[in-house]
């Protein structure tokens, strides 16, 4: 098995992980043979199958999806070059010796693994349920954007999520809002209401959000003073 990925985030490369196992798992929890400690990141998020030259990606239910080249995907055949992306991480998938494929939604494999007197075991979550398991990938749309929602991720109310159904959402304290965020036909989009003197204006990803609105794309981050709230496109 000569396939491997890149790990990276924010643009900066973390390591690489050979796939020289069958299965692999990605997620949060110990047990993945990928951990990505995030709260983005499910606790089993995705497993990878490796057949021979060819890898296959299959996103676990997650929260908050798995995406290849910036599509949401449940079931991927995979190509050498093709970025995973979960949460703000990304795993670039590279194998020199991976067949071509014409057309993802249109590759179906089955799975018989190799019968073994020890078979290794692997979380509950991913666990076949016999010998044989049909891989049939499905070509998935984007999210609706009434599926957005936020999700603290630092503080006391860590892992929260706010679901975004209402037209307008205020966020700070009572009475003394920091910002707001508005639902449009072509998005959400987010403006600053007050900036106190002396501390740190409201940002998304770092920058000032400024005297104008903003548009919020998936997994923006927005913070207000010391908070992080993550922004998402969800299922």
């Amino acid at each position: 098995m000569t396939g491997k990925l890149e790990f990276s985030f924010n643009s900066n490369k973390i390591g690489e992980f050979a796939l020289d196992k069958e299965v692999m798992t990605i997620g949060r929890k110990e047990d993945n043979d990928i951990r990505i400690e995030n709260l983005a990141v499910s606790g089993h998020h995705a497993k990878l199958l490796t057949i021979f030259d060819d890898s296959f990606l299959e996103d676990l239910n997650s929260t908050n999806g798995t995406f290849v080249n910036g599509q949401r995907i449940t079931k991927h055949p995979l190509r050498s070059g093709d970025v995973i992306t979960i949460g703000k991480h990304e795993l670039r998938y590279l194998n020199k010796n991976s067949a071509a494929i014409e057309d993802d939604g249109e590759k179906t494999v089955l799975i018989r693994p190799k019968a073994t007197a020890n078979p290794p075991t692997y979380p509950s979550s991913v666990a076949a349920s016999s010998h044989e398991v049909e891989y049939e990938p499905v070509k998935v749309e984007r999210s609706p954007l009434e599926t957005a929602k936020l999700q603290i991720l630092n503080g006391s109310g860590a892992g929260k999520e706010l679901p975004l159904r209402k037209a307008s959402v205020k966020l700070g304290k009572a009475g003394s809002e920091v910002v707001q965020i508005n639902k449009r036909p072509d998005g959400h989009f987010i403006v600053c209401l007050d900036h106190e003197s002396g501390k740190t204006p409201p940002r998304v990803n770092g920058e000032d959000i400024g005297a104008r609105a903003r548009k919020l794309e998936n997994h923006d981050v927005i913070e207000i003073n010391r908070l992080k709230i993550e922004y998402f496109l969800a299922s």
